[in-house]
């Protein structure tokens, strides 16, 4: 990642206060940050060039899982991080099977959030110096 670019963040939230709340804190962190509530909204997104997408689990119209499988059959590989409150066994393989770099449970800390989207800036930095 050069100097001049920004790491570009898709925030896929559909609770508005955790989503503005996550996004205010990681453009702190100056991260770009593209807020979407809905996988649909989300979709519309994917051919923006995207470092990161962060995503809840169960959205109103479809699910992270969902949204995983359409940006497969679409080819596009972008790292994805999956937040829930539904920490279910069968999800998380199914998410890992899919490719998931990381999945966290809620309520979760900044820090922790903050703490894998650096280890996903570190595994990209490597790629490209390969």
């Amino acid at each position: 990642m050069s100097a001049d670019h920004k790491f570009v963040i898709l925030l896929m939230e559909d609770d508005e206060v955790l989503r503005r709340y996550l996004a205010k804190l990681l453009r702190a962190d100056e991260f770009d940050i593209i807020e979407t509530g809905s996988v649909k909204e989300a979709m519309e997104h994917v051919n923006t060039p995207l470092d990161l997408v962060v995503a809840d689990l169960k959205m109103p119209d479809d699910t992270a899982i969902g949204f995983m499988k359409k940006i497969a059959q679409m080819q596009i590989e972008i790292p994805v991080i999956i937040i829930t409150a539904f920490g279910e066994w069968e999800t998380y393989l199914e998410a890992l099977d899919l490719g998931v770099c990381d999945y966290l449970n809620k309520p979760i800390e900044y820090t922790e959030l903050k703490e894998k989207i650096e280890g996903v800036i570190s595994k990209d930095t490597k790629k490209k110096e390969i």
